[in-house]
């Protein structure tokens, strides 16, 4: 028999997947939306804990389109996007 090294496993990292979320819920700050559930803890960890095997559902994160193209350099506008805001002149009163 030859001894085989054993496979070096890379478990998920839930920040690098498409399925994870963070929620509005401060108790459960957490989410994976594959299975459906929020948690303390990272949701790896929860489902390595309660199956005993990593998670199945990870999927990575698609490349960022511009991340690519120019290096990893933000492109910042020039002039602003946002058009200052115009006075509304109306002679209507709203009423509860």
């Amino acid at each position: 028999m030859s001894a085989q090294e054993p496979e070096e496993r890379v478990r998920p990292d839930c920040w690098k997947c498409a399925y994870f979320k963070i929620s509005w819920d401060p108790s459960k700050p957490y989410a994976c939306q594959m299975m459906g559930f929020k948690s303390r803890m990272i949701p790896s960890l929860e489902v390595r804990l309660a199956d005993g095997n990593d998670c199945r559902g990870f999927t990575p994160k698609p490349p960022k389109p511009n991340a690519s193209a120019s290096g990893g350099a933000v492109a910042v506008p020039t002039k602003s996007l946002i058009s200052p805001l115009k006075r509304m002149v109306t002679t209507r009163v709203w009423e509860a």
